[in-house]
């Protein structure tokens, strides 16, 4: 709960952020230094470029996930007719409007499926008589299991045969894609019903949903600065009418984007709550990156009239109530692949580290994230003392999102089978690569224009913003 008085607009406050020349220098720097190093580490092994496109897409998985949650808090805000939140509510705009560049940044992973050789995703291999399983085509079409052995093979066997024993096999020996099949099921997905699995559609889907989401991020804040210098009450009123549509338009690119860019990883992986599984990340690392941002720029003498405890005290809220929510999320998930026990489910289970008869290097991620993504932020963040002492919850911040980056390695890096749990200088790299491209873009959006809406109606709220408790 929380109560608001009118209050003048504050005129001394600094909101022209001036450090952009510089942050975008360092970002700049970054990115060419990162990724230029992880392009040159990604020639070496058997299988160029594979481990580079596995780090790369944990790195755009990680900061997609940033801007994917900030800009559902924009929209959130908007449909609610938020008054707390109009002093950050910039700032995750900002956030928000690096989804074009990240849009950009997806091309690797978009050429990884036209080029075909299954580094990434094993199901974009071309279908020919040397990569396919002979009359897979046929047993798919009828419904069967069983299929003819491969020729190159000593014993191809059924389908789910394959499927029981590849989350103890492939942990056991690196894998190499040149051996690749496309079984009855991933063939199902691939060229029956919706052919939801064809390259050429995957990459449409793809294509679209950075659309949809950079349409939307852009327009909105450009909306919101026009407003700075117009003062038309109008805009909001706009922006509110088009928050339910864009609310929804989001939620289901996430979801599907989530499905295609992660869940396919593995073909024969399905979670019907995948989607809400990566949003529930999304949410409380935008948060987080949201508190800590405010932080930083008040540390550096902006914003300290705009923002105050009370706006800390409702994203410390926030940090909690989605910590929560993917906790619920996360155990729900667990508890209906286990209790389901497919084939097609428990080996990806087993090959991320969920499993007491085959535990794997693995074991001990999925443990810290239960820990340390769920169990110590949610005891951290209870208290009221805690979401109103910035920089304690500046901490806490951090600490989510470096495991929400733990949490996207996890979701990726054992589909890089038969490697285990080893981190290379290319995870880094990529990080540090696509982080410089997110800090570069970010810093010239926040020196582009104020750092708060200047002309908002309800402005005056939340300046006069005090929780009741």
């Amino acid at each position: 709960m929380s109560h608001s008085s009118d209050s003048t607009t504050r005129t001394d406050d600094r909101t022209q952020f001036a450090g952009g020349g510089k942050l975008f220098k360092i970002g700049a720097t970054m990115a060419v230094a990162g990724l230029g190093l992880a392009l040159i580490m990604g020639f070496g092994g058997p299988t160029p470029f594979r481990r580079f496109l596995f780090s790369y897409l944990v790195a755009l998985a990680y900061f997609l996930s940033l801007a994917l949650g900030s800009l559902a808090f924009v929209l959130l805000q908007h449909l609610t007719r938020s008054g707390w939140s109009v002093g950050v509510r910039r700032v995750a705009e900002n956030i928000a409007s690096t989804l074009p560049a990240l849009g950009v940044l997806a091309i690797p992973i978009v050429l990884s499926v036209m080029m075909g050789n299954g580094y990434l995703y094993r199901w974009a291999i071309p279908e020919n008589a040397e990569r396919s399983i002979p009359g897979a085509h046929e047993a798919a079409a009828k419904g069967e299991d069983e299929v003819p052995p491969a020729p190159a093979a000593k014993s191809a066997g059924a389908p789910k045969q394959i499927i029981q024993e590849e989350a103890v096999e492939s942990t056991d020996r690196p894998e190499n894609p040149r051996d690749f099949k496309l079984d009855a099921l991933t063939l199902m997905k691939r060229d029956f019903g919706l052919h939801w699995l064809n390259p050429w559609f995957f990459i449409l889907r793809v294509v679209v949903y950075f659309l949809v989401w950079s349409g939307i991020a852009v327009w909105y804040r450009k909306q919101s600065i026009l407003q700075d210098k117009t003062g038309d009450a109008n805009i909001t009123l706009a922006m509110q009418a088009r928050s339910a549509p864009a609310l929804v338009a989001l939620g289901l690119t996430l979801t599907f984007g989530a499905f295609d860019l992660l869940m396919s990883l593995d073909p024969h992986w399905y979670s019907t709550i995948f989607g809400a599984y990566y949003f529930a990340g999304c949410a409380v690392a935008s948060y987080a990156l949201l508190t800590l941002i405010v932080f930083l720029l008040q540390r550096s003498g902006y914003l300290r009239d705009s923002i105050n405890i009370e706006h800390y005290h409702d994203l410390g809220k926030y940090m909690f109530a989605f910590t929560f929510f993917y906790g619920y999320i996360a155990f729900s998930q667990y508890m209906l692949l286990w209790y389901a026990n497919l084939p097609e489910t428990t080996a990806w289970m087993a090959r991320h580290g969920a499993s007491t008869a085959h535990p794997n290097a693995f074991s001990g991620v999925i443990v810290t994230i239960l820990f340390c993504k769920i169990l110590v932020p949610f005891a951290a963040i209870l208290s009221r003392h805690v979401k109103r002492a910035r920089g304690v919850l500046a901490f806490w911040a951090v600490w989510i999102l470096v495991f929400q980056f733990v949490d996207m390695y996890w979701i990726v890096m054992p589909e890089l089978r038969g490697v285990g749990l080893s981190p290379r200088p290319a995870d880094l790299a990529c990080l540090v690569g696509v982080g410089g491209v997110f800090l570069a873009v970010l810093s010239r959006k926040m020196s582009a224009a104020s750092l708060r809406p200047m002309a908002d109606p309800r402005l005056p709220e939340t300046l006069a913003h005090v929780n009741a408790y």
